[in-house]
């Protein structure tokens, strides 16, 4: 019963992986070049890196101030290291990644100066004419809030101190924001979460939605 039980388990992970990965690189709605190079700053157990490399072909690249159990599998170089020691800093890259990382750079602190220096590091790894990609958890986010931030205690920017940041430190490059929804959703229940979805990006207004993205061309 208990080996059934944990098959099942895996079967609703996979699926589940899936689902958000589908959702979430969709809604990015990016055309990575192939063969290019990407760094994943703060990458974790490399499962967008696995996303990168098998469904974009890039070349990638992460580290993180941890090093996940599972990193080994995920099939990018990694080296453990931060934002403020960026193993990799005697090269630059076509993209640079970060998915929910910024929010975490200065904890407990959470210092506008620190995360200034962050995005600045950010923009020097990327080469001129490459992408800096930069994904935000929205603080106010039905789901978010009480989920990550009152129960988690994660510290999700608010989407005006969000643009304000980027627009500091990227107002010579091009930037394009977008603001979406999606989640991790317990599959049994995908179909009601989906409606949720739907409603919210139909009805919400945009300081609300999950996910705020700034997509910036360097100059």
């Amino acid at each position: 019963m208990v080996q059934t039980y944990g098959f099942i388990q895996l079967i609703m992970a996979i699926q589940g992986y899936g689902q958000y990965k589908d959702d979430f690189f969709n809604k990015l709605n990016f055309s990575f070049r192939q063969n290019s190079t990407l760094l994943d700053v703060g990458c974790g157990d490399g499962t967008d890196g696995k996303v990168f490399i098998r469904e974009y072909g890039l070349k990638c690249f992460g580290f993180d101030l941890y090093k996940h159990e599972n990193i080994q599998n995920a099939g990018l170089r990694y080296s453990r290291g931060s934002i403020y020691s960026n193993p990799f800093k005697n090269r630059q890259f076509d993209y640079v990644y970060s998915h929910d990382v910024l929010h975490h750079v200065d904890e407990p602190k959470q210092r506008r100066s620190m995360h200034i220096k962050a995005l600045k590091e950010m923009r020097f790894a990327c080469n001129k004419g490459g992408h800096i990609i930069i994904v935000e958890g929205n603080r106010y986010n039905p789901l978010f809030y009480p989920h990550m931030v009152k129960m988690h205690k994660h510290e999700h920017f608010t989407q005006k101190y969000f643009c304000a940041l980027i627009e500091e430190i990227f107002a010579k490059d091009r930037v394009e924001y977008r603001f979406f929804e999606a989640h991790l959703y317990p599959f049994p229940f995908l179909f009601i979460f989906k409606i949720y979805e739907t409603i919210m990006e139909c009805f919400s207004p945009k300081q609300f939605l999950a996910y705020n993205v700034a997509i910036i061309k360097r100059a």
